[in-house]
């Protein structure tokens, strides 16, 4: 029967079957096959194909008695005896002829890769064409060339790669970690002295948590890599990735020293500050109290230079701490309620002095639609008046120094601030062009022989300029050598806020009825002995009854045995400072149920000195050096309960 075996021939022995396959056999081969089957005739003209080889051309494409050779442009790269052309090799040699890869194009453009085998067809021992079986390579050769490329990006990486099996067996290493294993120096040791200490526990912590772990920073020679560890999917290997750092550990370093360094200079600052401050308390405060005794005119103009000395002394403290805090980031302003023309006339009266020696007009012109009250911060406001307009007295001999203030337009994202345009216009000594583009940079005079002949810093001005900034203005200078100087600058404030007048319920006491319907003893603690007798002599030209503690313990004791009205508390003390005392005043009154208003004494005048001594528990803060006024107005305040 067709189909089954049959005895073989004479030729292949007796007693072996072989099995021929009958037309149907074939077709159900062809029409099964996953390859795209073309059956040609000895012209190598199409005369069938199974359905993937019409499904490769196209399925509406008709294609039989066409060309094999010009349908799939088949072609050997470099032509032999036989031609180029795979098909007229078989036709010739009678041999089956494999064409391995070639690419085609179909005609709406989509590429292929193929392999392509001629088998011979014969027909009583003539060759009458072919059986041509091409296969798609396209997905099979991108998914190689996928993985060549992976394997190529590895080889190929700048930056060390490693892989691991799961018993910590290293797989694979590239190129770079070869490389950088012999620019260490490390051959000798082998590629585990590039990697991490610890090795074989970060492989089984990362196969075990299916997580990566990164930059494990490792120190070999003079480089320093930083090593990542990530689970390949469920392969059970490890694939180390390595990153020199070396650079961004040495930037690192630089930032750490620079870091410690500027707090090592805030803390000098700050500790300066304090330690210039605490002796100017006890010269400033000297002086108020001699000024209140009985002095002949040359001891009392002598006097005057003394305090005007010291004076001049503590602006010059201010102006350092002050460029300390520019230089860290960390100056700020407050907002508060602000009384513009009685501003300005405090700063006038304070230079008046100096204006009048020099028989200077001082004019000022306040524009009539300024408002008297706004918001922002009073302080810096006077100090950049004090400073802009003192430099104009110091560098003007005759004529007149003058001020104005008008309002200008604010900007148009804040619609609800208020622009102030000041001026401050002289008839001094001028400056050249060149030395104004020199003006507000720090340490900077208008020439050398300014500071020998007019002193300061050079500070001043730069520390406007950050404070006009600050306030969301500019500051600008105009001026010629001879003929006087004008310095513009703007700033922006806030309108004040509107409060209801309310009638006050109790009278308003005077100061000496409140000091007379409360008692009146006051511990003063301070190591400084001098500070010591400035505070005692303030306090008693008060009418207060003092008594003294020379550092924090001594004030926690004394605390504890009589009940003071108040304590002036210095912050820097031996044994126990001030902050550690007004704790522990704090802790024990919990107890018994009553409050010791607690005045801080410090050098430290910043808003953060005074949140630190607030956070103490302490009630207010006087910074040194300490004035009569200011002592007597936190007095009255504290103990009236204003």
């Amino acid at each position: 029967m067709s189909g089954q075996p049959q005895p073989e021939s004479s030729a292949r022995g007796p007693g072996r079957m072989s099995w021929l396959p009958t037309r149907e056999d074939a077709f159900l081969l062809m029409e099964s096959s996953g390859d795209a089957v073309f059956v040609v005739d000895r012209s190598g003209h199409i005369v069938s194909v199974n359905p993937m080889a019409q499904q490769l051309v196209g399925r509406t494409r008709e294609i039989i008695g066409q060309s094999f050779q010009e349908l799939m442009n088949c072609w050997f790269s470099e032509p032999n005896e036989a031609g180029g052309a795979p098909f007229q090799q078989m036709m010739s040699t009678g041999e089956v002829t494999m064409l391995p890869s070639h690419q085609w194009t179909r005609g709406d453009g989509t590429r292929f890769e193929l392999s392509t085998t001629f088998w011979p067809r014969v027909q009583l021992a003539e060759r009458v064409g072919a059986v041509i079986v091409t296969r798609d390579l396209t997905s099979e050769m991108e998914v190689q060339r996928d993985v060549q490329r992976v394997a190529r990006l590895a080889e190929d990486s700048p930056n060390p790669i490693v892989e691991f099996d799961g018993a910590g067996g290293m797989l694979y290493a590239n190129r770079a970690m070869v490389e950088l294993l012999t620019e260490c120096g490390a051959l000798e040791r082998g590629i585990e002295a590039m990697l991490p200490p610890g090795l074989e526990a970060i492989l089984k912590d990362c196969l075990r948590t299916r997580s990566a772990t990164c930059r494990i920073e490792h120190a070999i020679a003079e480089r320093v890599i930083a090593w990542s560890f990530f689970p390949l999917g469920d392969l059970d290997q490890i694939r180390a990735y390595g990153l020199d750092v070396t650079a961004d550990v040495a930037l690192r370093r630089a930032k750490d020293v620079a870091e410690e360094s500027a707090r090592a200079k805030g803390i000098f600052l700050a500790t300066m500050s304090h330690e210039l401050r605490t002796p100017m308390n006890g010269v400033l405060g000297c002086t108020q109290l001699l000024q209140d005794t009985s002095l002949t005119d040359g001891q009392r103009q002598l006097l005057q230079s003394m305090h005007r000395s010291a004076e001049a002394l503590l602006a010059l403290v201010n102006d350092i701490l002050d460029f300390s805090k520019i230089e860290a980031g960390k100056m700020s302003l407050e907002t508060a309620d602000v009384h513009l023309r009685s501003l300005i006339e405090d700063v006038l009266l304070l230079v008046s002095e100096l204006a009048k020696k020099k028989t200077l007009e001082l004019t000022v012109d306040v524009a009539t639609d300024v408002p008297e009250s706004l918001r922002g911060d009073p302080v810096r406001l006077r100090q950049i008046l004090f400073n802009l307009v003192g430099n104009a007295i110091k560098f003007t001999e005759q004529g007149r120094v003058a001020v104005s203030v008008a309002l200008q337009s604010a900007p148009a994202h804040l619609p609800d601030s208020i622009m102030l345009g000041w001026r401050i216009e002289d008839t001094g000594i001028g400056m050249t062009d060149e030395q104004q583009t020199r003006l507000f940079q720090a340490y900077s005079q208008a020439e050398a022989s300014t500071t020998r002949k007019f002193g300061g810093t050079g500070l001043g001005l730069m520390i406007c300029r950050q404070l006009v900034e600050l306030m969301g203005g500019e500051i600008a200078v105009e001026s010629q050598a001879g003929k006087g100087t004008t310095f513009r600058y703007t700033t922006l404030v806030l309108p004040a806020i509107q409060r209801e007048q309310v009638e006050p319920v109790i009278a308003t006491v005077s100061t000496h009825e409140a000091r007379a319907s409360v008692p009146k003893r006051i511990l003063v603690a301070d190591d400084n002995e001098i500070n010591q007798v400035v505070a005692c002599k303030f306090l008693q030209k008060l009418g207060f009854e003092v008594e003294v503690a020379r550092n924090g313990r001594e004030a926690v004791e004394a605390a504890s045995r009589t009940p003071y009205d108040a304590i002036l508390m210095d912050c820097e003390m031996p044994e126990m400072d001030g902050y550690s005392a007004t704790r522990a005043i704090r802790q024990r009154e919990k107890s018994q149920g009553k409050h010791i208003p607690v005045i801080a004494l410090t050098g430290h005048a910043s808003a953060d000195d005074e949140r630190v001594c607030l956070d103490a528990g302490m009630d207010a803060v006087l910074t040194k050096p300490v004035t009569l006024p200011a002592l007597r107005g936190t007095l009255d305040r504290i103990l009236c309960g204003g």
